[in-house]
């Protein structure tokens, strides 16, 4: 059975939200399957304040607004990290040879691996931590 778990990124929130985005029709795609599907949606603060700031300096500040105003009222579930995922991130970040993997995006993968979240909704390359796949529409 294919779970029905989704990890949204930085990325794919903006490509929802930013119309003039070049994957915006792929962002709404893939958000109006999740809702026919019955998708578990999740998030984290950091990728909501990513997100926020990055409508809020390059699109506008009342629109970085609404942005969080949908994320209250979605059913999209926002996971907060525990210490114990702060550490593991780190220790990840300390043994990859990898100059382009953030805080952020291990920290991605410690949360997802935890919650058993096996796909990401992301147009960023996606290290291969824990097994995580990009998600794809279903053809």
């Amino acid at each position: 059975m294919v779970s029905k778990k989704v990890y949204i990124s930085s990325d794919g929130f903006m490509a929802f939200v930013d119309r003039v985005h070049k994957k915006h029709v792929q962002a709404t795609a893939f958000f109006r399957y999740f809702a026919q599907e019955q998708y578990q949606l999740y998030t984290n603060p950091l990728t909501v304040n990513e997100t926020y700031m990055t409508i809020y300096n390059t699109i506008s500040p009342s629109l970085a607004r609404d942005f969080l105003r949908a994320t209250d009222l979605s059913g999209i579930n926002i996971i907060f990290p525990e210490n114990a995922d702060i550490k593991a991130a780190i220790k990840i970040i300390e043994t990859s040879n990898s100059v382009d993997l953030t805080f952020s995006k291990a920290l991605m993968a410690v949360m997802c691996n935890k919650k058993s979240i096996p796909q990401i909704m992301t147009y960023e390359f996606l290290h291969a931590l824990y097994g995580l796949q990009l998600f794809y529409l279903p053809v």
